[in-house]
């Protein structure tokens, strides 16, 4: 698809809440990794983000502990 140009890896960030810490995962915090976080639409982190250093964009997800709160 990429012709010979190589892969690109897109990883999630993380969603083990706020006790995870995605710098401890082997892929997303790879040099080679693009790793993508999500923002819900009250402003708020999603209850599930971690921190995490090597995010690079954010993404809208339906994230809230409320699931008929959508975005």
């Amino acid at each position: 698809g990429r012709k010979g140009l190589g892969n690109i890896y897109v990883w999630a960030s993380g969603d083990g809440g706020e006790e995870d810490d995605c710098n401890c995962d082997g892929y997303a915090a790879s040099m080679w990794t693009i790793s993508i976080n999500s923002a819900i639409n009250d402003g708020q982190n999603a209850h599930y983000d971690e921190s995490c250093s090597s995010t690079l964009a954010s993404t809208f997800s339906n994230g809230a502990k409320d699931p008929n709160t959508g975005v």
